[in-house]
């Protein structure tokens, strides 16, 4: 009988899965600003056969009450509240409760294009994928720019669609963001898995999303921007440097003893990936800083402890994809903080002297280009008034044609009417030679 029920419910699930395309997944703190605009995009969505689900965790503000409105009008959204236990414990309890045949996993404090989730959805039903990454429209929120078609490395992905770690191995880490937002699973694959996101404060998305990476058997991507995200917002989830530093840390070793339990470590192109990407996510960390203070306490830590727990030494300094970051790398290993500050005024330096001669290299091709264009146009006006004043020669030749016609037709006219006269007379004329010719007649007769 439990047995029956059991496949009962299953079957149940089965059929709740084949109506549900997508299921949305939104962890909600504090976003009484932003959480309406955020739901909203999710509802105008042009792929329908979604649910929406709207996970509290434990907001002090007026979200909850806007969270339960939303529910009470639109029956596709299901909120669900918990303790503040933060992002990545909010994401695992919207998993639970998921029906989608797929699981994509927004933020509230973002946006969304309204045909995002159909696109994302209808080329992961193509190639039957685990996973479909798409671009983002980058809003800096700061200064207020945008910019589209980020955190996706063409470059760095293969012509192959779907793909896998074993088509690019040294890339698989690299070829986008640890960010969930832009990416849609398939329900089954994170259930066959058991995939689940870091209880940690922050950084909790880079196990979920790197292990994904190395799973799933078929990968592909779109080449469609499926989220508007805003960058340096304030209350957003993420945190400045020194606060999460920690976290970040624990993130990447949770990640690397995940890649050594499984055998994955001993693929050096994948242990390059991840030291590429693990490094560059240390190193994107100071630049929000600016503070000496706080620049030496996140480059002590991160000399002395993450490089050494996370196995970066100076053998990867050479297998480092940028430029910039083997640089970084070498200097973060051999020299202190000061040292290493100074170091990057002098490279920034010569960067900077280096890219002011590339503009004035520029500004002299556009002068010389601006002044050719000139000329140009100049010839073009040139030609332009010599086509203007042979269109109007052209016209007048054409105005003293057709009155050349009109006058021809006139005189025409009056050459037919004479005509028609002369004939007129001829005919009388004959008519008298015939009566006269008839009275001659008459008097020889």
């Amino acid at each position: 009988m439990l047995i029956m029920e059991t496949i009962a419910i299953r079957h149940v699930y089965r059929r709740i899965r084949e109506m549900v395309k997508v299921s949305v997944i939104v962890p909600v703190y504090n976003q009484e600003k932003y959480i309406e605009r955020c739901v909203d995009s999710i509802l105008a969505q042009t792929l329908q056969e979604i649910e929406v689900i709207l996970v509290d965790d434990g907001s002090t503000d007026s979200t909850p009450d806007i969270l339960d409105k939303y529910q009470q009008k639109d029956d596709r959204i299901r909120v669900l509240h918990q303790q503040n236990q933060y992002a990545g414990v909010a994401r695992n309890h919207g998993m639970q409760a998921a029906q989608g045949e797929y699981v994509i996993f927004w933020d509230s404090d973002d946006y969304f294009p309204e045909n995002a989730l159909e696109v994302l959805y209808d080329e992961c039903k193509t190639c039957d994928a685990d996973i479909c990454v798409g671009s983002a429209v980058k809003m800096d929120m700061h200064d207020g720019t945008e910019k589209q078609n980020c955190y996706l490395n063409w470059d760095r992905i293969p012509e192959k669609r779907p793909f896998n770690v074993n088509d690019m191995p040294q890339y698989i880490f690299n070829f986008g963001i640890n960010c969930p937002w832009n990416k849609i699973y398939k329900n089954k694959f994170i259930e066959d898995n058991n995939l689940k996101f870091s209880t940690l404060k922050h950084a909790n998305d880079v196990y979920f999303v790197m292990i994904a990476f190395i799973l799933a058997d078929k990968i592909t991507v779109v080449d469609k921007d499926v989220v508007y995200y805003q960058f340096r917002n304030e209350g957003s989830l993420s945190c400045n440097s020194i606060n999460n530093k920690e976290n970040v840390l624990r993130a990447f070793l949770e990640v690397k003893d995940f890649l050594k339990n499984l055998g994955y470590w001993e693929n050096p192109d994948i242990r390059k990936s991840y030291a590429n990407k693990a490094f560059s996510s240390l190193a994107a960390r100071f630049s929000t800083l600016d503070k000496y203070e706080d620049y030496e306490i996140l480059y002590n830590f991160q000399k002395e402890q993450a490089l050494p727990a996370l196995e970066l030494e100076e053998s990867y300094v050479e297998q480092m994809y940028s430029e910039k970051n083997a640089w970084e790398l070498s200097c973060m290993l051999s020299c202190d903080a000061e040292e290493y500050i100074f170091k990057q005024y002098l490279y920034y330096q010569k960067r900077t002297l280096r890219y002011r001669d590339r503009i004035t290299v520029v500004r002299g091709k556009l002068e010389r280009t601006s002044a050719k264009n000139a000329k140009q146009k100049e010839k073009i006006e040139g030609l332009k008034l010599d086509k203007q004043k042979k269109t109007e020669k052209i016209l007048k030749q054409r105005e003293k044609i057709e009155s050349q016609k009109d006058r021809i037709q006139r005189q025409s006219e009056k050459i037919e009417t004479q005509s028609e006269k002369i004939q007129s007379q001829k005919a009388l004329l004959d008519k008298k030679l015939v009566r006269a010719a008839l009275k001659v007649q008459n008097l020889f007769t």
